[in-house]
């Protein structure tokens, strides 16, 4: 799964909201938002606010008053007294399941090793927690005969291998390929505003590669991606590569990526569900590439199939129009030819 890196985070509440409860001094936490998504506007702030009389004391409920007693007649004739009002009472609340017990604490003995979270493992927790609860993931899976695209690939490496200083990569291919696709349906490289009043379709396209090292998985970026060659994305990728890796990475250039690409081609994994990158609209997770059978022209042939997943946020995109960004990714993949002649 791709890393998610602080880039930008998810508001919970409007900047105005941010700045009204700063100044009444009142916590957002006890707040529930009644915008888009339980966001917090700066109306769920002054309603909290007048019903904490302008105090950020927090509001206690006060307890329901009993009707008063009426007084019995003095006549015995009069009617008798009533009695006094009830109380109304409160509505029990509907039953919840009990929550399930909590483990009991691993024995001492049975730990192997207890690593504190902290630093860029904490940072990947918070990431994934907010991404998966902050977006409507929806998952297109599909199969593409990428025979042609290994052929390229083993082409490029002979010839350019030497020339270059290193041999050129399915992630520069892929790169590449998104980069175009990103051009092509340009509402895939897209993010919500800032105050989540707006979708942003974006300029740049800074492309997010997922590169595992022994801190934690990092996204370097590589920026205006749809702009450069195959040469320059190649030596770019590897050189923050060797960044990431080593601790050397400048903060920006883990940052700014408006999609990701992460890819387990070197295992042994067919297929998988990368997580979105916050605050991207997407992300593309890569499976290996692997000799099958396949029916192609009405006959069964051995070809190199490979299994694409585009991870998306419903809220920006809808299917059909994800599904196209995809379907001419894989026309890319099984005819490269066409990046010569693909529009730009």
């Amino acid at each position: 799964m791709a890393e998610q890196h602080p880039q930008v985070d998810f508001y919970k509440a409007t900047p105005v909201a941010q700045k009204m409860a700063a100044d009444l001094g009142i916590n957002l936490d006890a707040i529930q938002g009644s915008g888009d998504h339980g966001k917090i506007t700066k109306d769920d702030v002054q309603r909290a606010s007048s019903a904490n009389g302008g105090s950020p004391a927090a509001k206690t409920e006060p307890t329901p008053k009993a009707a008063p007693v009426a007084k019995p007649a003095p006549a015995p004739a009069a009617e008798p007294p009533a009695p006094a009002a009830p109380v109304p009472a409160a509505k029990p609340a509907p039953a919840a399941p009990e929550p399930a017990a909590k483990p009991a604490p691993t024995p001492a003995d049975d730990v192997l090793e207890s690593i504190p979270l902290k630093g860029i493992r904490k940072v990947i927790a918070r990431r994934m927690t907010e991404s998966t609860q902050a977006t409507a993931r929806v998952t297109l899976m599909t199969e593409v005969d990428a025979t042609e695209f290994a052929a390229l690939r083993e082409q490029l490496k002979a010839q350019y291998a030497g020339p270059w200083g290193f041999a050129p990569g399915y992630n520069d291919l892929l790169v590449i390929i998104v980069a175009n696709a990103l051009r092509e349906f340009p509402y895939m490289n897209a993010r919500f505003s800032p105050d989540g009043e707006a979708i942003e379709r974006l300029k740049p396209v800074h492309m997010g590669i997922a590169v595992d090292t022994d801190r934690g998985l990092l996204v370097p970026v590589v920026k205006n991606a749809d702009k450069k060659g195959l040469q320059a994305i190649g030596a770019e990728f590897r050189e923050l590569t060797k960044k990431a890796r080593s601790g050397k990475a400048a903060p920006d250039e883990l940052v700014g990526s408006t999609f990701s690409i992460s890819s387990l081609g070197t295992f042994r994994v067919d297929a998988f569900t990368p997580v979105i990158n916050l605050p991207e609209a997407a992300i593309l997770g890569v499976g290996r590439i692997k000799e099958k059978p396949v029916v192609k022209d009405g006959e069964i042939v051995i070809r190199k199939m490979m299994t694409l997943s585009l991870v998306f946020d419903h809220r920006l995109t809808d299917g059909a129009p994800a599904a196209r960004f995809l379907d001419y990714i894989c026309e890319l993949i099984e005819d490269p030819a066409m990046l010569f002649i693909a529009r730009r």
